[in-house]
């Protein structure tokens, strides 16, 4: 529920709605912890739900990185989204870490210069301390998401006309069409395209996860979460006195800091009670 509570578009209840081909994916074994070194491990996830192995993979970064100072774990063998990444980098800030998560996915965006999907919507996100709640930041690469894709499809609505192409390479309002071309990177040029790269390698060949696969749904995805206390070069708490400071000048010339929003609209949500779904989620629920 993180990310409806967030106002994360298509990032919650849609992906567990079993909207997309790899939800057919059934498990093997249980996951595989491969323990490399003290502060790190690589999850082989054996076709078990990307939501949970995610879970098991923060809890053991956030394990390694309280007792040494840093942890980073690796996953492949998923088959599905991990959903909102903020919701897993915030459980480990909560802890007074600083954390970084990506993920990869099948190919949906086009690199700069090209039509051809070698890419996922590749997001990452980010997430720090402070005396208050910790600061998140979290984006995908794309101009759009791939479940905002099927979002739009199951609506019947369009995209906007800029955010990806046709097989053909035409610029498309069409999601069906946009689904079979590419999405364009989320600035549309080369800096969200080189991003985007870094976030494949981090989760593609890194932890032995598949890359550039071009839409094949039978790959593995794969999943990167690190975690390190700021006292491995200040003192703690000097540090989340620093970064509150630093929050507290941003919003005081009027900028939004990244989180905010997400979280103003889950306090609107707790003070009424009552969560908006879309009909045709709703109606996914109740046929599941």
């Amino acid at each position: 529920m993180y990310a409806e509570h967030r106002n994360k578009v298509g990032q919650g209840l849609l992906k567990l709605m079993g909207t997309e081909p790899l939800q057919a994916v059934k498990p093997d074994l249980a996951w595989q912890i491969d323990e490399k070194t003290k502060l790190s491990a690589l999850i082989h996830g054996n076709k078990n739900p990307s939501f949970h192995v995610a879970q098991v993979a923060t809890r053991l970064c956030l394990e390694k990185a309280l007792e040494h100072g840093f942890g980073i774990i690796g996953v492949n063998g998923i088959y599905s989204s991990t959903g909102a990444l903020g919701y897993y980098v915030e459980k480990l800030a909560n802890s007074g870490l600083i954390a970084f998560a990506c993920a990869r996915s099948p190919g949906a965006v086009s690199p700069f210069g090209l039509h051809v999907p070698l890419f996922g919507t590749n997001p990452f996100a980010w997430a720090f301390p402070t005396l208050q709640e910790p600061v998140v930041f979290d984006m995908a690469t794309s101009a759009i998401t791939y479940y905002e894709l099927v979002l739009a499809k199951m609506r019947g609505e369009r995209i906007p006309p800029d955010v990806a192409v046709d097989k053909l390479g035409q610029l498309t309002d069409d999601p069906a069409a946009a689904m079979t071309g590419g999405i364009l990177p989320f600035d549309k040029g080369y800096k969200g395209s080189a991003l985007s790269m870094m976030v494949e390698v981090l989760s593609g060949p890194l932890v032995n996860a598949a890359f550039c696969d071009y839409k094949s749904f039978d790959k593995d995805w794969g999943f990167l979460i690190f975690a390190f206390s700021p006292s491995l070069l200040t003192d703690s708490d000097q540090f989340k006195a620093a970064a509150s400071d630093l929050t507290s000048i941003i919003r005081d010339h009027g900028a939004v800091v990244p989180g905010d929003n997400g979280r103003l609209f889950e306090k609107k949500i707790h003070v009424e009670g009552l969560m908006n779904v879309d009909d045709e989620i709703a109606e996914l629920l109740m046929l599941s």
